[in-house]
């Protein structure tokens, strides 16, 4: 850490309980990226800091939510599965396994796996399956479907629970459809589905994308007090080597939504089970403070340039 690095944060501000480590890579070389205002007062204050890891890139809020806390929140009681109660279609009867749109997600390894057409016996884990809607369609197309979801049991009637990711390899396709933004150690969580994965497995990874926020501009949706751990593609690329998964293509610029509505809000990659760590992205946080960087010049006032000392200023004004 400079000299500098070390007297603005000794002298300038410390964001209350603020981690000094990556929580995902456990590095200490992390970088003040923005100013986050806190939902509640922690010992006395409402300031805390936007994040980043120089290491692997992951940007976080700081101080992150304990884990008793996101344990409440994702409880079957908590506000995550009322909000996901009020806003969840009735289930209807499954689809036709190969109708719509959704095996477009997997165009990429299409010529490798057709997910319409599994081998006999294939087995794919949804990790954070909410109601099951993939597990549904993947089921009809003849797979074995196991989920793990805390908050909900409405995919159980259908699929088989996990309460536990296996620690031996055991599937051939995982899912992790927008739940990493919501964990506070992705790559622990990308490591334990990697030991869970056959060799040669294939993975969906989706959520918010941080690296096209001056494009979509949705600052709220890419980190917020819900979404802890926000990403860009570098970052997640090397998030899933660090964990024994390689990226197979790159993520598109847009990925269509319901409705055929077109996003660069969104992240997806697929990624296959290898058994050696591929290359990891030199300066992954390069990426994150680029795109912190283009959306203040689309949206305004500029960033300032000593984020500690705007925490601290901001924190006085109250």
């Amino acid at each position: 850490m400079s000299l500098a690095a070390w007297a603005g944060r000794t002298f300038v501000y410390r964001a209350p309980r603020e981690r000094d480590r990556c929580p995902a890579c456990d590095s200490p070389r992390l970088a003040a990226l923005a100013v986050h205002r806190l939902q509640t007062r922690i010992d006395g204050r409402r300031t805390g800091l936007v994040s980043g890891c120089e290491d692997c890139g992951l940007v976080f809020v700081n101080p992150a939510p304990s884990a008793a806390e996101l344990s409440a929140m994702y409880a079957p009681t908590g506000e995550w599965a009322e909000g996901r109660l009020q806003d969840a279609a009735p289930a209807g009867p499954p689809k036709p396994g190969g109708s719509g749109s959704w095996p477009r997600l997997f165009d990429p390894i299409r010529g490798e796996l057709d997910v319409t057409r599994p081998p006999a016996g294939a087995k794919v884990l949804d990790f954070g399956c909410g109601t099951g809607k993939f597990l549904d369609v993947l089921g009809a197309c003849g797979w074995e479907t196991y989920g793990i979801e805390p908050a909900l049991d409405d995919a159980f009637s259908r699929h088989r629970r996990l309460f536990e990711i296996p620690s031996t390899p055991t599937f051939d396709l995982v899912i992790v459809h927008h739940v990493l933004e919501h964990v506070l150690n992705p790559l622990g969580l990308l490591q334990q589905l990697a030991a869970s994965a056959r060799l040669g497995a294939l993975a969906l990874v989706a959520g918010p994308r941080l690296d096209t926020l001056p494009v979509h501009q949705d600052y709220r949706y890419v980190i917020s007090r819900v979404h802890v751990t926000s990403y860009t593609s570098t970052c997640m690329i090397g998030l899933l080597a660090r964990a024994g998964w390689q990226a197979v293509a790159p993520p598109a610029d847009e990925v269509t939504i319901a409705g055929g509505r077109k996003t660069a809000a969104r992240m997806r990659l697929l990624a296959k089970r290898v058994d050696r760590q591929p290359p990891l992205p030199a300066r992954p946080l390069d990426a994150a403070r680029e795109a912190l960087r283009g959306y203040y010049e689309q949206v305004g006032p500029a960033p300032p340039r000593w984020i500690r000392l705007a925490a601290r200023r901001q924190e006085r004004r109250g």
